[in-house]
């Protein structure tokens, strides 16, 4: 089967050719398709000349699998089979295993409880719960970047019906997955940044927390330091000093072991811009309700017992029957699987994980999650012996998988229902990602793909149209290259410009120019 460009994709091409700064199809295969013809196959040991003079012969681990999705046939394979880490390429598998079991138009819902009367004088006599299923949308992401415009929501709604106290506790429910919230394998450098963020079943913001830090106004002052969203529950230790001038500025930060905050250390000179930095907070369901406490006391609703987290296996307040207040119901599935592979967002990725595993396998955890795309893989016609998921997205240093099994992959999404729907939410050259990358005329608005990188490992895996019509599927990735990440890069760049370039009527595009 052919590849079915979408609208956007289509004019793209057409006016990208016309000007001459893009894919187009060789006049054969012009002539081909016009007379309903297949697309004339590419020829593996062309396709070898091609690719061996870049991706033969390093020091490191390179493997490399390219197949042609029209005739569903090996193309070229370069230690293919051999398991490597393949960084955030693991969120191909997430995203095709969500797509497939949960659906596009899956959605989560995040529901507000009390489980009292509200009296005349505005008292909630009762408890307010949260309940998380998952969710990783609240955040500013679809509501113009404010960050608190669902608990916002919510306090406008319990000011409706006249809520001043509640004369209880705020209670979030995070029973729906497991307490797990670092993945296996996650290293330790990587906990305190955004891409660390924990999972958890109810979440804000993408578990990230923006530390602000300001000069004083004269040196030796101390700076004002501030989380956004504010959240009550987050303490700071501040070891930071303003300078003058010229003093420079440096900021180190680091997170507090015996409570849930930060420690801040360093210089920032008077006159300074504020300085931000996006750090991931350790405890999300905690984190959560805490900015909600402080954005139900802005529309004066106060809450007398403070805040409290259920897990998994312990009790939720049944006194009295609930009665929902109000909900928050997130965009379909398919516009999160936009945000994982375009944003390459790990937490999303995760969130995603996890969700497999409580809906089809009734446990929120890690391991559910990884049975249930393994599941997947296997249902689709891919061996998954060489196949080790140990998260949703590719930062732990346990996953593998080679560039076969993730090739694969790829040609059996092609008959998938889901598929284009899959294939639009991947980087596309020249219109998503760094527009240093991919950029060679042939490329543009015709690869669509994956990048990955963690520590000494880099991937890029996805779809190429040749400019004979076909269309092929390719997975590079590399593992401890000595040209470290800029060597991987090239040579993932260079396969997949290669692929677009080439035809069966051209003589083979042997070039001399390092990386492509």
């Amino acid at each position: 089967m052919r590849r079915l460009a979408s609208p956007r994709t289509a004019l793209q091409l057409g006016v990208a050719a016309w000007l001459g700064l893009a894919w187009a199809p060789s006049a054969r295969a012009q002539a081909t398709a016009a007379a309903g013809a297949p697309p004339i196959p590419a020829n593996p040991t062309a396709v070898a000349s091609l690719l061996d003079p870049i991706v033969v012969g390093h020091a490191g681990a390179v493997g490399v699998a390219v197949y042609s999705v029209d005739y569903d046939r090996a193309l070229y394979l370069h230690d293919a089979d051999t398991p490597l880490l393949p960084a955030s390429n693991m969120k191909l598998y997430t995203t095709a295993a969500a797509l497939d079991r949960l659906g596009p138009d899956f959605q989560y819902t995040t529901s507000l409880y009390a489980d009292g009367p509200i009296y005349a004088d505005g008292t909630l006599d009762g408890d307010l719960i949260v309940v998380g299923r998952g969710d990783p949308t609240i955040s500013g992401r679809f509501f113009g970047d404010s960050a608190t415009y669902v608990f916002d929501t919510f306090a406008a709604e319990l000011h409706a019906r006249g809520v001043k106290r509640v004369r209880g506790r705020l209670i979030g429910d995070a029973s729906y997955f497991d307490e797990t919230r670092i993945g296996p394998g996650w290293e330790s450098g990587n906990l305190l940044w955004w891409y660390g963020a924990r999972v958890s079943a109810l979440s804000f913001n993408d578990n990230v927390v923006t530390i602000e830090v300001r000069p004083g106004a004269r040196p030796g002052d101390e700076p004002e330091i501030r989380f956004i969203p504010a959240a009550r529950h987050l303490t700071v230790e501040n070891h930071v000093r303003t300078v003058g001038r010229r003093g420079g500025r440096g900021i180190g930060i680091s997170a507090l072991t015996d409570v849930d905050g930060y420690q801040v250390r360093g210089r920032i000179p008077v006159g300074s811009v504020p300085l931000r930095y996006v750090v991931a907070v350790d405890d999300p369901s905690r984190y959560a309700l805490s900015v909600l406490e402080d954005r139900l006391a802005r529309v004066g609703i106060t809450v007398d017992d403070g805040i409290d987290v259920v897990h998994r296996g312990e009790p939720l307040p049944r006194r009295r029957p609930w009665t929902l207040v109000s909900s928050y119901t997130s965009p379909r599935l398919l516009e999160l699987v936009r945000v994982v592979n375009k944003k390459s967002h790990n937490l999303f990725a995760e969130q995603l994980l996890k969700t497999l595993g409580a809906v089809f396998e009734g446990r929120g955890t890690f391991y559910a999650g990884q049975e249930v795309v393994h599941d997947f893989v296997r249902g689709i016609g891919v061996p998954d012996r060489a196949l080790q998921i140990a998260d949703g997205s590719g930062l732990s240093r346990i996953d593998r998988t080679t560039a076969r099994t993730t090739a694969r992959l790829l040609v059996a999404m092609r008959a998938h229902p889901e598929f284009e729907d899959w294939y639009e939410s991947l980087l596309e050259a020249g219109v998503d990602g760094n527009p240093y990358r991919l950029d060679a005329p042939a490329a543009q608005f015709n690869v669509h793909a994956k990048t990955g990188t963690l520590r000494g490992v880099s991937a890029l895996s996805g779809y190429v149209t040749t400019r004979d019509g076909e269309l092929l599927a390719f997975s590079v990735m590399t593992n401890g290259l000595r040209g470290g990440k800029g060597g991987s890069i090239a040579i993932e760049d260079a396969v997949a410009e290669r692929l677009a370039r080439y035809s069966a009527w051209d003589a083979p595009l042997l070039q001399t120019e390092p990386g492509k």
